[in-house]
């Protein structure tokens, strides 16, 4: 559930605004998602690649500090991710 949020926020799925204030994102963004491949490298970083609902693909990186970098059909996007709690 975790992967799936952070792969809703990185295309725009989920209500988060631009800034530096922490967000709390919560839902089930799994439809809209759509299904996405996930595999570890070595170092522990997180490599995501899928096609959203509306046939756009997407790539993501999320590294073990919670830094993603991810490529949305022709947009790039960044952001910090961490566990609520």
């Amino acid at each position: 559930m975790m992967m799936t949020t952070v792969v809703a926020v990185a295309l725009g799925l989920a209500p988060v605004s631009e800034g530096s204030v922490p967000q709390t994102v919560s839902g089930d963004y799994s439809a809209a998602v759509g299904r996405y491949s996930q595999t570890v490298d070595r170092r522990g970083t997180n490599h995501v690649r899928g096609v959203d609902s509306h046939g756009v693909s997407y790539e993501l990186v999320l590294d073990k500090r919670g830094y993603v970098e991810a490529t949305v059909g022709e947009r790039m996007v960044s952001f910090h991710v961490r566990e609520a709690g």
